[in-house]
């Protein structure tokens, strides 16, 4: 957990203390400014942490004693497979969108989700005076290596990259073999040896990649917690 957390999600003025007794249907009540700013950095936050925590889920998932467990008869393991990459994929790539929201909240810039993006944040005035523009061009270049590969799943198609692309091919091949004669396909332990090396792999691969994304992030939290304190001040002194 970076200190971060700490100053934020459990902010001794966050309403999620001082409000808790006043629940109501709609939710925490928030009965002023602070409370607002507070709550709005308090969730953007969380969300960031959040699918953190989920993207290492998917990546603890490519593993083939997990596949094992999930595979039916009905469906080539191929496709679990390529499943389970490209979630992982779009889960690592979801946590710069989260960066970015979080960014938008702490400086209180007052733009919409389905607005902010990576280019908008970096000229802004705010976003450059605090120096953050710097950290978030530096995330924004370590999630590079799959970003297209996101977008193309998201929009367009299946991730799609040569050893996965045999590996699913030749699952495939022994699915089908083995519902129309019963007789398999390939060697079941060669196979099995091989989807176990692809899965260790990808893993390690994915691993590193979103361990760069972590540092990169803990770099922009360390020059976020002084923005933070200082809009805290500045909504106490204008209220």
């Amino acid at each position: 957990m970076h200190k971060i957390d700490g100053i934020i999600i459990l902010d001794k003025e966050s309403p999620l203390r001082t409000n808790l007794t006043e629940i109501n249907k709609t939710g925490i009540i928030i009965d002023s400014e602070l409370s607002g700013y507070i709550l709005a950095c308090s969730k953007a936050l969380s969300a960031i942490s959040s699918c953190m925590d989920k993207t290492k889920l998917s990546l603890s998932f490519l593993d083939i004693n997990h596949l094992e467990a999930i595979a039916t008869e009905e469906r080539s393991k191929g496709d679990y497979i390529e499943l389970l990459v490209e979630n992982t994929i779009i889960r690592v790539q979801s946590i710069y969108d989260r960066t970015l929201i979080f960014i938008n909240r702490l400086l209180d810039l007052g733009i919409s989700n389905e607005s902010i993006n990576h280019n908008l944040l970096i000229t802004n005035e705010k976003v450059i005076g605090y120096g953050l523009d710097g950290k978030l061009k530096s995330i924004n270049k370590s999630c590079k290596e799959y970003r297209s590969v996101r977008n193309t799943v998201i929009h367009h198609d299946r991730y799609s990259e040569e050893q996965l692309d045999q590996l699913a091919l030749i699952m495939k091949a022994d699915h089908l073999s083995r519902q129309n004669s019963g007789e398999p396909f390939a060697d079941e332990g060669t196979l099995k040896d091989f989807t176990e090396a692809y899965l260790k792999i990808k893993r390690e691969d994915l691993s590193e990649y979103l361990d760069i994304i972590e540092k990169r992030i803990s770099d922009l939290y360390d020059s976020a917690i002084p923005v933070y304190t200082h809009y805290k001040d500045k909504i106490r002194t204008t209220n």
